[in-house]
């Protein structure tokens, strides 16, 4: 047993790795000293990971964890936990079970006392985040993975989500980015539009799409995830309720009036409470 395996592995455990997205170079080295670590790599694709692995000289053995093997896989990993072994699971790319495999497995694991392990690193959604320029404090971000297939129902979705003060996240194919886009417009025109498409990797673009501009020319190849900030806030019925609601509504309205008068905030939220004050005497 080396000095690194006693000292950071331990048995009958699952690590749950994140791995680059794009750029082999992402990745910390606690991720890789595990994944040479470990008795067994459960890979999403074998295939891909197998890349990363030659890159790093990682000679452990690997086996696939895929959504369509995965619970059937329950009975084989359950032999290794019973024979004391440490297994990583990965995806193939970034921070595994964000729309990926792996759900079973780290439930049977947490269900039958096996340590869970946590190794973090790369994410997609907050490497587009980062760089989005978009006010994540006012609308922190939800995460809502792929769009429905039916473009009814992802119309019916965003509508219903659009009134809340979020910023959404979401992953599209190249197949659906533009009509996805065009979407959003159709529901709300001014919304802010942040795409990133093939993050880290030798194509990297990061397209910011301000209110009313469109997006005339695309790569629809590669691997897309969207950052989308609606204009409509907190406004199910497309009425302002000045007659109720607390002081934090009414600082929230104040910033919008500011920002769409150009005057400072402290002027906007006199100007909210005398229309208040009024409209609660009619």
């Amino acid at each position: 047993m080396s000095k690194l395996r006693a000292l950071k592995i331990m048995p009958k455990s699952l690590y749950v790795v994140a791995t680059p997205i794009g750029n082999l170079k992402d990745i910390s080295t606690r991720a890789v000293e595990t994944l040479k670590t470990v008795d067994l790599i459960l890979a999403e694709d074998t295939r891909r990971t197998k890349v990363l692995l030659d890159h790093y000289g990682i000679k452990t053995p690997t086996l696939s964890l895929h959504k369509f093997n995965e619970y059937s896989r329950l009975s084989k990993i359950k032999e290794l936990f019973e024979q004391d072994k440490s297994l990583a699971l990965v995806s193939d790319a970034g921070t595994p079970l964000i729309s990926d495999p792996g759900e079973g497995l780290v439930e049977y694991s947490i269900n039958n006392k096996i340590p869970v392990i946590p190794i973090p690193g790369p994410s997609s959604l907050t490497t587009l985040l980062s760089v989005s320029g978009l006010d994540l404090k006012s609308a922190p971000p939800v995460f809502l993975g792929f769009m429905p297939h039916s473009k009814e129902k992802t119309k019916a979705l965003l509508e219903r989500l659009f009134s809340d003060d979020f910023t959404y996240v979401v992953f599209e194919s190249p197949l659906r980015i533009r009509s996805l886009i065009e979407l959003i417009r159709a529901i709300d025109q001014n919304s802010k539009i942040v795409i990133g498409r093939e993050l880290t990797k030798i194509h990297e673009e990061i397209l910011v799409l301000n209110p009313g501009e469109k997006l005339d020319e695309i790569k629809e190849k590669g691997e897309f995830v969207i950052a989308i900030q609606p204009s409509i806030k907190s406004n199910k019925n497309n009425k302002v309720n000045v007659s109720g609601g607390n002081s934090e509504d009414t600082r929230g309205l104040s910033k919008l009036l500011a920002n769409y008068l150009n005057i400072n905030q402290k002027e906007a939220y006199s100007v909210l409470l005398e229309l208040k004050e009024r409209f609660t005497k009619i």
